[in-house]
């Protein structure tokens, strides 16, 4: 696929996902099927200025939204949140043009925002600009005029997608609503104030001191394990204070680390240069990408594909988008496998395990035939439970490297059914296949058919 292509396909489906997220938020639009999980209104919004820079009605309700509510949102968190100057600037403009709707008098407060050089806030859509928005002017943003309509609402504080609003309704915009949130939803018995801070988006100092005000109001309790101080709160209590069940408690996940990642890479492929490199610099440049964003896409409970590194980057890139986006759907959750084992006759008459990919690639099989369909199970079910006790060597291989799966005793359980350029991208490669490992569900009745290792396939960019 062409990064012109890709670009697009990327932006059109982050743009239908936050439309869906905001129509259940109070923005005026058709509302699609109630999320079960909780959003993080920040790392939302975040995204949304992003891709609805191609799509103008939206910029524009989310800015009516924030008139509205405007109340309901960290303007810290936004800052903390913010991956760079472009996120840094362009949520500075909306913030102070949502400011002076809402405070006329802070009109005549002059910006400290100047930037130097202006470019048109909306791509790629033709809209007359015979005057300018000062506020958006200021901060290097050329657009008409902006207005609210008025026509947003006040977030459903009852839906689980906007249970950050009613935590802050309840105890403020700030570190204690975020801590609770965390500790209510998040699929954990107890966290540790790094782990709270990290989701928080507050710094370790105000999240202790948030949990320990919850502590001393007996809202949540210290859960000591080892040296390491853990905090907890009794959900059944939470939930009966909040006219639930504690079944009904909304499904965390990692907002600000998968939109992030997925922003991150949007504004990469949307760098006028990367048509204008060759090939090889494109795929260099694409797999230094990868090496950032996979292991935080990982690390949020994105189960990523195997990588197939070398030429064919551009396919690590493609897959990569393709999982997280899958992420987003809804009843997609933290769970969703990505991969599963399978159990394969082979021409000896035995059976073998192999690992596959939810597309269907296979990422590697046993490296020893088992005399049983019961044996090849048991030794796949042994690899799936144990990823962590499980090495991962990477072996020259005719020119080319592959990487082993290898018990402690030293005995080769398997093999990658690729084969890399180069030594790094088989390591990347090995991490990756640990990960899917980790992930995958568990093994699968015999399939009638033999499938042969795919063989090392070169692809240019444009997907030829």
């Amino acid at each position: 696929m062409q990064i012109s292509a890709l670009s697009a396909q990327l932006n059109a489906a982050l743009l239908e996902f936050a439309w869906d997220e905001w129509a259940q938020m109070g923005v005026l639009t058709a509302a699609g099927r109630e999320r079960g999980w909780a959003q993080d209104p920040e790392a939302l919004l975040l995204l949304t200025l992003e891709v609805a820079r191609e799509d103008p009605r939206l910029f524009d309700e989310i800015l009516d939204w924030l008139v509205r509510n405007e109340p309901l949102i960290s303007v810290r968190r936004l800052r903390t949140l913010s991956d760079g100057p472009e996120d840094e600037r362009l949520s500075a403009a909306v913030i102070e043009w949502v400011r002076r709707q809402r405070r006329p008098r802070a009109a005549s407060r002059q910006l400290e925002w100047k930037a130097e050089e202006a470019q048109p806030l909306f791509r790629g859509v033709d809209l007359p600009v015979l005057r300018t928005d000062p506020v958006f002017s200021a901060f290097g943003f050329t657009r008409p005029p902006a207005q609210p309509s008025g026509k947003s609402r006040e977030p459903d504080l009852t839906a689980p997608i906007n249970f950050a609003f009613r935590l802050r309704q309840l105890l403020g915009v700030a570190a204690r609503a975020e801590a609770v949130r965390y500790l209510l939803t998040a699929d954990i018995e107890s966290a540790t104030v790094a782990q709270v801070a990290k989701s928080s988006g507050y710094s370790k100092r105000n999240v202790q001191e948030a949990l320990t005000s919850l502590e001393a109001a007996g809202a949540a309790t210290p859960a000591s394990s080892g040296s390491e101080q853990r905090y907890a709160v009794d959900r059944s209590r939470w939930a009966h204070l909040l006219d639930l069940e504690p079944r009904e408690l909304p499904i965390y996940r990692d907002w600000p680390t998968v939109l992030g990642a997925l922003r991150r890479i949007l504004r990469w492929l949307r760098r006028p240069e990367l048509a204008t490199l060759s090939d090889y610099l494109r795929a260099s440049q694409a797999a230094d990408l990868l090496d950032v964003v996979r292991p935080q896409l990982s690390r949020a409970g994105v189960l990523m594909p195997a990588r197939l590194g070398g030429e064919r980057t551009w396919t690590d890139l493609e897959e990569t988008i393709e999982y997280a986006l899958s992420w987003l759907a809804p009843g997609s959750g933290t769970s969703g496998r990505p991969a599963a084992f399978d159990i394969v006759p082979d021409a000896a008459e035995g059976h073998r395990w192999r690992l596959t990919t939810v597309a269907g690639r296979i990422v590697a099989t046993s490296a020893e035939t088992y005399a049983s369909n019961a044996s090849a199970l048991a030794a796949a079910e042994r690899v799936r439970r144990a990823p962590r006790r499980l090495a991962f060597s990477v072996m020259p291989d005719a020119g080319a490297y592959r990487w082993n799966i290898v018990a402690q005793n030293g005995r080769i359980f398997a093999a990658s059914t690729e084969s890399f350029a180069t030594g790094r991208d088989a390591e990347r490669a090995a991490r990756d296949a640990r990960d899917l490992v980790a992930g995958a569900a568990p093994p699968s009745v015999p399939s009638k058919s033999i499938d042969r290792p795919r063989r090392h396939v070169t692809l240019r960019p444009d997907g030829r």
